[in-house]
């Protein structure tokens, strides 16, 4: 059984640089976030299986797009009500009078015979065909984005002669995101044997998966292939059936200074041997490629009591793990965030000296250098925990490294926590006990940090697709977490993060000036644990 095709699966170029793979309202939002920031390229959009261009309206909000083209869908569906099990489509067919006196004496009738020669024929050319439409598909796109490119001509030869190796060396100089999808589109066009990982996994990453894929699971075919999301970072994840055996893959998007494939994988590691991981079939972390069991969830939340306790229990048996690789100390991580949300913009005059001035005071207080490190995840938000079995298991590892275990604490308290028992609950399940003023002290202090930067990433990350925001300084007062946490289904929207970004600040002012609080900024001075 193959998994269901990818909806619209498109991809979108400024210039030589690739703006996004995937479904074709969310690139196009993209596109229209790259206009909208003042990119200067042409931008065009490809179906990424034909490369046939598609033209799309930019007009008005990022919502207006979404509207758009999500109109001619719901046409297409209502269309296609009458039949829906065959997928019966009327057309006109002219045929001579032999042509239809043949036909009336088949068995079944005109229209089931036309269908069987229809199947007939293509099974005979199915073959010539795939090898045709991907020539096409890759003449077309080479010709859109590479015209004037070195080696254009030859290059479009050796296409043609079916010269694959001479394709890619004359390709070599071109830019390298072209490049990089005209060699996902050179598979079909050089008749490679279709596979269910074609129109997921890109070709420069095609041999490291495969090498994977014969190491984890040697003598095994890919059975199912569906893609599952693009996180944050650009990174791939796909749900695949190998051999029978349900597993993850994830393809990382070229290395930065934070996302590090090398630390990456060694923080998974050491998390799967600790327990508190899906076990890690293969890692390849200089191609980025790596793969783990599946763990199937048991429902999306609301989460109550029981699995709060599984969750602190696993972030109380990370923290007793082997250290996790270096990268930076926490707060300074956050120093740049906090950063970047102040030169932001979108925001009146004076919206953000607020959380900004609770922010340095807060951070003045914080022992920053704290040498008792523990491994840590660093972002243990609701996407990043799976319940199951009665146990937590966290995944996404990319921003783990050697850190402040009271980043953990407070990022899982605030994602977890509705209230002081569930602070209680989980602090409690953490230490074995109930934690003495100075934990408590440096724990507060640190879940306000951890929600300024949880407000501020969330806002930066709904200004950069296109969310319409004039921040002002009411705006983040309005509506606090606490009053919202029921509609954290809306975070998969712009418009989502930005309510939750506002609301996570509004939460660490409201805190900020409670007796509470301002209790524990008169305890903290030294870490005693």
């Amino acid at each position: 059984m193959t998994a269901a095709p990818d909806i619209v699966r498109v991809i979108a170029f400024a210039g030589p640089r690739r703006l996004a793979l995937g479904e074709l309202a969310a690139v196009a939002v993209a596109a229209k976030s790259a206009l909208g920031s003042g990119e200067t390229a042409p931008v065009l959009i490809f179906d990424a299986v034909t490369s046939r261009p598609i033209d799309v309206d930019f007009r008005g909000s990022a919502e207006d797009v979404r509207a758009r083209l999500s109109a001619p869908e719901a046409e297409d569906a209502a269309r296609s009500r009458g039949r829906p099990k065959l997928g019966v489509t009327a057309r006109e067919v002219t045929l001579l009078p032999r042509h239809w006196d043949w036909l009336a004496g088949q068995r079944g009738g005109a229209s089931a015979t036309l269908r069987r020669l229809v199947d007939d024929a293509r099974r005979g050319t199915e073959v010539a065909d795939a090898l045709r439409l991907g020539r096409e598909s890759l003449y077309r796109f080479i010709t859109a984005m590479a015209g004037d490119a070195e080696g254009y001509e030859e290059a479009t030869r050796a296409l043609f002669a079916g010269d694959e190796a001479r394709f890619e060396a004359l390709t070599a100089p071109w830019p390298t995101d072209i490049r990089a999808h005209a060699l996902t589109l050179a598979r079909p066009a050089f008749g490679h044997a279709p596979s269910l990982l074609d129109r997921l996994v890109p070709t420069d990453k095609r041999g490291a998966v495969d090498a994977a894929l014969a190491a984890a699971f040697p003598g095994g075919s890919v059975e199912t292939a569906e893609h599952m999301a693009w996180g944050a970072s650009g990174a791939g994840v796909f749900r695949l059936t190998v051999g029978g055996a349900p597993c993850v893959l994830r393809i990382e998007a070229p290395p930065s200074p934070i996302r590090d494939p090398v630390r990456h994988f060694a923080c998974l590691r050491i998390a799967a041997e600790a327990g508190v991981a899906p076990a890690l079939l293969h890692a390849d972390a200089e191609a980025g490629v790596c793969l783990t069991a599946l763990v199937a969830p048991e429902g999306v939340g609301p989460f109550g009591a029981p699995q709060v306790v599984a969750a602190a229990e696993a972030v109380r048996r990370l923290h007793a793990a082997p250290l996790f690789p270096p990268l930076v100390p926490y707060l300074d991580a956050v120093d740049g965030v906090m950063a970047q949300f102040r030169q932001s913009g979108g925001a009146s005059p004076g919206a953000f000296a607020a959380p900004l001035a609770l922010y340095a005071a807060l951070t003045a207080a914080y022992p920053r250098h704290d040498p008792a490190l523990v491994s840590s995840h660093n972002d243990l938000n609701p996407s990043n925990i799976i319940f199951s079995g009665g146990r937590a298991w966290i995944i996404d590892w990319e921003t783990g490294f050697a850190g402040d275990p009271y980043a953990d604490l407070a990022s899982l308290t605030n994602w977890f926590a509705a209230d002081e028992v569930g602070e209680a609950l989980i602090l409690n399940t953490y230490f074995g006990e109930a934690p003495g003023a100075a934990r408590m002290a440096r724990f507060l202090v640190m879940r306000q940090i951890n929600r300024l930067f949880y407000g501020a990433s969330l806002i930066g990350s709904a200004k950069a697709e296109g969310a319409a925001m004039t921040l002002t300084a009411e705006d983040l007062t309005r509506e606090r977490f606490s009053d919202i946490r029921g509609a954290m289904a809306e975070l998969a929207t712009p418009e989502g993060r930005l309510r939750f970004g506002c609301a996570f600040i509004a939460e660490a002012l409201h805190d900020a000036e409670t007796a509470r609080f301002g209790d524990a900024a008169g305890v903290i001075q030294q870490p005693s644990s």
